[in-house]
């Protein structure tokens, strides 16, 4: 697995893209700004344990290698993950 990256984070209407190195950390203040948003009991727990949980940075990093954007639906907003540089490489 590589070194940490940096990664861009959006909310689309509710927080403007950010860029920050992606680390648990990271990962658990994403839960921390979004567990307040209306959601689905089911969505919450799923949602905390992705972006807490023991595998987090390990399944982002998977996911973005498999896909450019990750998006995590939060209630009737969505959570947008992608490297900051497009090449998945440390800028």
């Amino acid at each position: 697995m590589r070194a940490d990256h940096d990664i861009v984070i959006e909310v689309p209407g509710v927080k403007p893209p950010v860029v920050v190195t992606l680390d648990p950390g990271t990962l658990e203040r994403i839960w921390a700004s979004i567990c307040h948003l209306p959601m689905h009991r089911s969505q919450h727990h799923a949602l905390e344990r992705r972006l807490t949980g023991p595998c987090a940075k390990r399944d982002v990093i998977r996911d973005l290698a498999a896909d450019p954007v990750l998006v995590l639906p939060v209630g009737g907003h969505e959570v947008r993950i992608r490297w900051a540089n497009p090449s998945g490489e440390p800028a």
